[in-house]
């Protein structure tokens, strides 16, 4: 009893650490949209994708909260593209054309982020901390030297990445704090405490599910999938709250910049991801 006790005090304490975090609005810059012509090689067409959604969210009986997080924003641009788009603009229309596909559901869409400003990884776990969310996403677009490297992935939280690139990508990714001037502090609970890697292997289980399902999802529609993979994430180090994160394809791969600058094209994947998520929600429910 005294155990269970002590474990509940630690989560609280954990909140009240996190909670210490505000937000510096700025405006967002509009983006050119051009149209998409979906492939013909396509297995789920959009009347069949469509369907499959709404028969999902028919099934969804109880309320969820998820916490989209468009990645970087503000100073941190992210990654830049051949043709100078910013990550920190594709991760955020991607955001809010998720939050519209699921407006008409039972689940609560909530972004860490809704204009162009800058926030702590930290911010953004504390944020979906604080509203007890069920999923947290984080998105982004992938780069790479290689110019020619392409494709979607998804990553899940893992005490080791799963393949060399995979940790140069988190190491690259948790470099966001300092461009704000943060150093991670000796007694960072999210880092440094064992108890927390007892807190989250279940929540880590939980990632790595619904990561396999929208894989699974995303390979009915025609585009190159680069599989799950894991690696030590600062953003998805969340105790409670399963969380993956969304690499939409390389910016600096000119055909993909193209296509993650096309409303449509996003907009599909939207619903594939979105479909995952009402799919892992019926499951668990």
């Amino acid at each position: 009893m005294m155990y269970k006790f002590l474990l509940i005090k630690f989560f609280l304490t954990v909140i009240l650490i996190l909670s210490s975090c505000s937000y510096n609005e700025i405006e967002v810059r509009k983006k050119n949209i051009q149209a998409y012509k979906p492939s013909k090689l396509t297995l789920y067409t959009n009347k069949k994708l469509d369907a499959e959604f709404r028969k999902e969210k028919a099934k969804i009986n109880k309320k969820y909260i998820i916490v989209i997080d468009p990645g970087h924003g503000g100073k941190d641009p992210g990654a830049i593209g051949i043709n100078g788009t910013f990550e920190k603009d594709i991760n955020l229309l991607f955001a809010k054309i998720i939050r519209s596909v699921l407006s008409s559901s039972n689940i609560k869409v909530k972004l860490t982020r809704t204009d162009d400003r800058y926030l702590y990884l930290r911010e953004r776990i504390n944020f979906a901390e604080k509203l007890k969310a069920d999923l947290f996403i984080s998105i982004h677009a992938d780069a790479s030297k290689n110019r020619k490297a392409s494709g979607f992935s998804i990553f899940s939280l893992s005490d080791k990445a799963s393949d060399k690139e995979a940790n140069e990508l988190a190491q690259r990714e948790n470099k966001s704090d300092f461009i704000g001037g943060l150093k991670i502090r000796h007694s960072d609970p999210l880092i440094k405490d064992n108890l927390i890697k007892i807190f989250q292997r279940q929540t880590m289980n939980e990632s790595s599910k619904i990561a396999n399902i929208v894989i699974r999802n995303i390979k009915k529609i025609s585009i190159k999938n680069r599989g799950h993979r894991n690696a030590g994430f600062v953003v998805l180090k969340s105790l409670t709250i399963p969380s993956i994160l969304v690499e939409l394809g390389f910016i600096t791969n000119k055909k993909e910049e193209k296509l993650l600058n096309n409303k449509r094209y996003l907009t599909k994947i939207s619903k594939i991801i979105s479909l995952s998520i009402l799919n892992y929600f019926n499951q668990t429910d």
